[in-house]
């Protein structure tokens, strides 16, 4: 790599770690500035609220005192007459218009029922404390729930014209404050309650494309784009009369001209800083390629100089480093000169001794006879080079047939003790792996009630998989299928043990699961060589076809229901035997019908590959046998073939990377 791309590539990574710098700096400071912005804007909302509440308290107080100075209305609420309250409000003109200034009046008396007229409450208009404070001549106002979908705005009084104590309370709908709020702000305005449930909201259509993207609960500010749109969201606390939390109050303000014009800088002064890094840079490449161009021809000339080039010249030489260089370039050339004339002295001594050598040498190959015959008209130094020539070929051609023949000797030798240890190995894998296929269930079960045909094809001479299956007894059939942890002659080995473990416990220990923990706790005290096997092991009910299986980490089994699709076994969430002691394995249970059948297999038919790479997986495996069912129907051998032939359908000629084994096990029902 040239210097002058390094030093731009420093000046690059350089410019790039201040501009990193730059953005995260402005990042905390913009999030810090937000966080700000959030107070300021909860803060202002609360402001805006609490007013939009003072009007409307301002609204109910001067119809209050009306109604207080009215004795039609007070006999009404005495004698709990609506209609007469009715018309004693609607006397004072309090219901003209298609907005009267509330909607609920009540006359609340100590000890007695509220006199109402309107709206009618499924609470209680004043808790406790509000009741004792309006008792005693406090004014008392602000939000109220008075059911679980309305939420008004509540103003009480005492009348001081009765004799006994009681109370007017005015309400009206919290609409008519959210509105007015909605109309300063110019936003939509939304209130919800403890529960995070619409109470009310001035935009029902934009209310219900956000909502699914907002808290309902606690203070929030922060903007949120909703099909092109951009709204900032602040919501606050809303509390009630007495003080206690009633909701949140949220609102929503469309500041899409903003966010898109602040995106746009942003674009614009990204593009303007890539833009001028990149102008740095381009400048900076061309100002170095031109100031290191008299160091690179200053380099051209050392090179030629190497080569042997003496005439080599550089233009101009001054009092820097560059200059400094071509001084040392001269005297670099003057020293190559001297060189060369040394060099030609040298040339004509080995001469001279060539000629001396050459007529000893014919002296010695006469003496040996030896031919030798120099050509006519050559000089003396062809001739020697010819007699060198003549000597160095026949020395190098005994010392290459020497080389050659020790060689073949040793090969010869090694191949001899590779070919003879190969032949016991490939006799002993032979007989292993008929011991092996011997020791493996070779004969059918006699029984009617059930089907069995069972395949495994090893990777190697000697493979890990196994299956089996026994009569326990004669109602119930025991079978397993497995797949030891490696390949050959060690996975064969810790087959064994594992089949024989498992087959020897089951005879005692018919429970699924407390025989396979067995197995697994014998198999893990001493597995120094930390191999594992996964396994499938069931539990047949002849009479019944009740399965009862564990599934030990190990492919789950296919069910085919003669009316049904194939459907794999559910887990029982066994991990591995071998790997653990003290492992508690969880157990499973099917009931197969008559016409049944469970097909079970190891990786090595869902992991086998073709040329391609492709590996045959399980939703191919579910179509195979789905085709098979349909046409074998109940026939375990030719599932199993068919099986078996799609597989060496799909791997064509690749070579086989694990062992193949499939169980087919059919229940025919009662005999």
């Amino acid at each position: 790599m040239l210097l002058r791309t390094r030093i731009t590539l420093m000046v690059a990574m350089a410019l790039l770690l201040v501009t990193a710098g730059l953005l995260g700096s402005g990042a905390i400071r913009e999030q810090l500035s937000r966080q700000q912005q959030a107070l300021a804007a909860n803060a202002a909302q609360s402001a805006q609220w609490a007013e939009s509440l003072a009007v409307e308290d301002r609204v109910l107080d001067t119809a209050m005192d009306k109604l207080a100075l009215l004795p039609q209305f007070q006999q009404a609420s005495q004698r709990g007459d609506q209609d007469a309250m009715r018309q004693a409000i609607a006397g004072q003109g309090l219901l003209d218009g298609s907005d009267p200034p509330f909607a609920l009046a009540a006359v609340m008396e100590l000890g007695s029922a509220p006199a109402i007229w309107g709206l009618r409450p499924d609470y209680p208009l004043l808790e406790t404390d509000s009741l004792e404070r309006a008792s005693v001549g406090a004014s008392v106002d602000g939000l109220r729930q008075v059911s679980s979908t309305q939420v008004v705005v509540l103003s009480a009084k005492r009348l001081t014209s009765r004799k006994d104590p009681a109370l007017l309370v005015l309400a009206r709908d919290v609409s008519h404050p959210m509105a007015q709020l909605a109309r300063r702000i110019d936003a939509s305005v939304t209130l919800l309650d403890l529960h995070g449930r619409l109470l009310r909201t001035t935009d029902p259509l934009l209310w219900q494309q956000v909502a699914p993207h907002i808290a309902p609960r606690g203070a929030q500010h922060f903007a949120l784009s909703v099909d092109d749109h951009t709204y900032t969201v602040t919501g606050t606390v809303a509390n009630d009369l007495a003080g206690h939390a009633l909701g949140t109050l949220i609102t929503l303000t469309d500041t899409t001209a903003n966010a898109r014009a602040s995106r746009f800088l942003e674009q614009l002064a990204l593009g303007a800083t890539i833009a001028l890094v990149v102008a740095v840079l381009l400048g900076l490449n061309w100002y170095l390629r031109h100031s290191l161009r008299p160091l690179e021809d200053s380099i051209d000339a050392l090179q030629a100089l190497a080569k042997g080039d003496t005439e080599v010249r550089l233009l101009g030489v001054g009092n820097d480093e560059i200059g400094r260089i071509a001084q040392a370039v001269a005297t670099f050339r003057r020293n190559a000169r001297d060189l060369i004339a040394a060099r030609a002295l040298r040339e004509r001594m080995r001469r001279r001794q060539e000629r001396l050598l050459r007529t000893k040498l014919q002296v010695l190959a006469d003496a040996t006879h030896q031919f030798i015959k120099f050509k006519p008209g050559l000089s003396d130094e062809d001739q020697l080079r010819q007699l060198g020539q003549v000597m160095n070929e026949l020395s190098a051609r005994l010392i290459d047939q020497h080389q050659r023949l020790t060689g073949v000797v040793q090969e010869l030798r090694e191949a001899l003790i590779a070919k003879n240890r190969l032949a016991g190995l490939e006799q002993e894998l032979q007989i292993a792996a008929q011991v092996q296929l011997s020791i493996l269930p070779r004969h059918a079960l006699q029984d009617e009630r059930i089907q069995l045909h069972c395949e495994i094809t090893p990777a190697r001479e000697v493979g890990g998989d196994f299956y089996d299956y026994f009569l326990i007894d004669p109602d119930h059939l025991g079978f397993v299928i497995a797949d030891v942890s490696g390949k050959g002659i060690p996975a064969a080995l810790f087959m064994t043990i594992t089949r024989t473990l498992l087959k020897a416990t089951a005879q005692f220990v018919t429970e699924p699961t407390r025989c396979v923990a067995q197995v697994n706790d014998l198999l893990a005290a001493e597995n120094e060589q930390m191999m594992f096997v996964t396994l499938f092991y069931g539990l047949l009910e002849l009479r019944t076809g009740r399965v009862r299986y564990v599934n030990a980490g190990h492919n789950p089994p296919w069910v085919l229901r003669c009316n049904g699709e194939p459907a794999l076994l559910q887990r029982t969430g066994g991990m591995a035997v071998a790997v653990s002691e003290g492992f508690p394995y969880q157990e499973g249970a099917i009931t197969l019908a008559p016409g049944d059948l469970l097909f079970l297999y190891t990786d090595g038919v869902t992991e086998a590959f073709n040329p391609d790479g492709q590996e045959y997986g399980e939703p191919r495996l579910r179509q195979t046998l789905s085709a098979a069912f349909a046409s074998a129907k109940d026939n375990p051998t030719e599932i199993v073939n068919h099986v078996l032939a799609d597989i060496q359908s799909f791997v064509r000629d690749a070579p086989q990377s694990d062992d193949i084994t499939c169980v087919a096990l059919g229940y025919r029902g009662k005999a």
